[in-house]
């Protein structure tokens, strides 16, 4: 199978992103998820958060959780998943995921869903998965040890969170790479997003003084510069390098696709719309992660 230009890796990947992430990440949000959490003594963000998406790895200790997630601040998840694990077990966790989120989607996608439709987008997802490398992608490999769950929907679900998952750790590869730290690559994202410096990264758990020596660290860089701090052009490329990198960590993913990724693409876009529309996700990136 012939290796895709960078030009093509990047234009699919990026747009293979947009149309997977609302229908993977809406089980962050809906309602149906978060309430299945609770009856498992797992209420409000936190230890819901951690040991659900966690949990494809195992019973894992909240150190292996906060070094797979990155960005988030290690103390508060090892606080989150202690609590959350002497409540309840990853095989119970995982469960409550899948029929929270098959719920939600179902709810959601409502008459979109069509059943042929819905498998055809799978086998697509699914090969592009099965062609991705796992090295260096904790997470992505973890969702792939569970297989499909074996309905239309959960399948659907299952192929877009693992495609998800495989670009996260690939962004994490990417800026590790680059001998970033996690406050400081979330404020890079900050402003690759035009937003303030210093507002979102205070949802990934780090408190003021974390934040002002990122900020610090990167003006001592060179990275960012001014008040209110904005790219120097060197962070501008720094930024820009890591999303080619991430991109680039994806070429196994296009390649499989080849052809076929239109086709993959004009399948999702309706029920990409259907979730937005349902607010099952929400369309500010202000309120979500892409780490």
């Amino acid at each position: 199978m012939p290796s895709p230009d960078a030009a093509t890796v990047r234009s699919v990947s990026r747009r293979l992103w947009d149309l997977i992430e609302p229908i993977a990440s809406s089980v962050y949000f809906v309602p149906e998820a978060h309430a299945n959490y609770e009856k498992l003594g797992l209420a409000g963000f936190g230890n819901g958060y951690f040991c659900s998406r966690g949990a494809c790895m195992g019973q894992v200790p909240g150190e292996v959780v906060a070094a797979t997630f990155a960005v988030f601040n290690p103390a508060v998840v090892i606080a989150a998943v202690t609590d959350g694990w002497a409540k309840t077990d990853a095989a119970s966790v995982l469960q409550a995921r899948l029929d929270g989120q098959r719920t939600a989607l179902t709810r959601m996608l409502g008459a979109t869903a069509d059943p042929t439709k819905l498998a055809r987008a799978t086998e697509l997802m699914m090969r592009a998965a099965e062609a991705a490398p796992v090295a260096g992608r904790p997470l992505f490999a973890g969702l792939r040890s569970l297989g499909l769950p074996g309905d239309p929907i959960g399948d659907l679900w299952r192929a877009a969170d693992t495609l998800r998952e495989h670009r996260g750790d690939s962004h994490v590869l990417a800026w590790t790479a680059m001998h970033v730290g996690a406050v400081e690559a979330t404020l890079l994202t900050e402003l690759w997003w035009n937003q303030r410096v210093g507002g979102y990264v205070k949802t990934r758990g780090w408190g003021a003084d974390d934040i002002e020596a990122g900020i610090a660290s990167l003006r001592q860089r060179g990275f960012i510069d001014g008040d209110p701090a904005t790219f120097t052009a060197a962070g501008e490329e720094l930024r820009s390098v890591i999303e080619e990198m991430t991109d680039a960590g994806e070429t196994e993913v296009v390649a499989a696709l080849g052809d076929d990724a239109d086709e993959l693409f004009d399948l999702l876009a309706p029920w990409t719309n259907a979730v937005l529309e349902a607010k099952g996700y929400p369309r500010d990136p202000a309120a979500v992660g892409r780490s």
